[in-house]
C-alpha cells in the first residue's frame, strides 16, 4: 500500500463497479518512487484483499435486502406457478366427452374456468359497489338532514331576537317580578 497523507484527506475509489472512500495516498500505486519507498506488497496480496472486501460489500448488501428479496420470490414464484385446475372442471370434462382432451382443449378450458372465475370476483365486486354507493348516498342523506336542524336550532335562540327579550329570558323570576330595571338598558 502507498503511503497516506498527513492531511486526513480522503479520496473516492472505483473499484469495479463499487464506489468506496479511502485515505488519499501520496503515490498511486505503481507511481511510487523505488528508491525512497519500501518495498510493495505483493500482487497476490492485494488481489485478495480486493476479493475479501468485496465479498464482505456483498454479503452486507445481501443481509440487507434478504427479506425484500424473499418476498419478491415468493411473489414471482406465485406468479409463475400454474393455476390450480378445479377437481369439478376436470371430472366434469372427462365425463362429457370420453375423447382425451388435446393440450390445446385443456388449456382452453382452463382459460375459460380462470375467465369465469374472474367475471364472478368482477359481478361480486360490482355488487359491493352498488351497496357502498347506496350508503353513501343515505349517509349524505342523513348529514344534510342533521345540518339543516343545527341550523334551525341556531336561527331560534333568542340572541337573534330583540335583546330586551333576550335580557328579561336571562334574568332569574324574582328579578322580573320586582320589575327591576336592567342596569344599562332604557
Amino acid at each position: 500500500m502507498a503511503a497516506t497523507s498527513v492531511g486526513g484527506e480522503w479520496e473516492i475509489e472505483y473499484d469495479e463497479g463499487f464506489v468506496f472512500k479511502r485515505p488519499r495516498v501520496l503515490y498511486p500505486d505503481g507511481a511510487e518512487d523505488t528508491g525512497t519507498a519500501a518495498p510493495s506488497t505483493p500482487a497476490p496480496d492485494l488481489e485478495s484483499a480486493r476479493l475479501q472486501r468485496r465479498r464482505r460489500a456483498l454479503l452486507h448488501l445481501r443481509a440487507k435486502y434478504q427479506p425484500e428479496l424473499s418476498r419478491w420470490e415468493s411473489l414471482s414464484s406465485d406468479i409463475l406457478a400454474p393455476p390450480p385446475a378445479s377437481t369439478a372442471a376436470t371430472s366434469g370434462a372427462s365425463s362429457a366427452s370420453p375423447l382425451p382432451l388435446t393440450p390445446s382443449a385443456a388449456t382452453i378450458s382452463s382459460d375459460h374456468t380462470i375467465l369465469d372465475d374472474y367475471l364472478a370476483e368482477v359481478e361480486a365486486q360490482e355488487e359491493m359497489l352498488k351497496r357502498a354507493s347506496e350508503m353513501c348516498e343515505e349517509i349524505v342523506e342523513f348529514c344534510n338532514e342533521y345540518e339543516a336542524a343545527v341550523v334551525d336550532a341556531v336561527a331560534a335562540l333568542p340572541v337573534w331576537g330583540d335583546p330586551r327579550d333576550l335580557v328579561n329570558s336571562l334574568c332569574s323570576a324574582d328579578e322580573q317580578a320586582a320589575g327591576q330595571p336592567v342596569p344599562g338598558i332604557n
